[in-house]
């Protein structure tokens, strides 16, 4: 009995590390996904002052998950 609860408290540990890991990336991949389909629908209602300020915002979305990416790896 001792012995399954060893395996899966390792098993737990491992895929808790792992998910861990990489939510902050994954965050920010979701985050800029959503502000792309921001930037998509105001261009399909042909709002210019709506698609730069979009855009702006896509653009820092984009910033943010590079240096959360980088992170990820530095400390990996």
């Amino acid at each position: 009995m001792k012995t399954k609860q060893l395996i899966w408290a390792m098993a737990f540990a491992v895929v808790s590390v792992a998910t861990s890991c990489n939510s902050k990336p994954q965050e920010k991949a979701e985050d800029v996904e959503e502000k792309r389909e921001d930037v998509i629908e105001e261009q399909r209602e042909g709002d210019a002052a709506g698609v730069m300020d979009e855009q702006a915002e896509l653009d820092s979305a984009r910033k943010d998950y590079r240096e959360a990416v980088k992170d990820s790896i530095k400390n990996n």
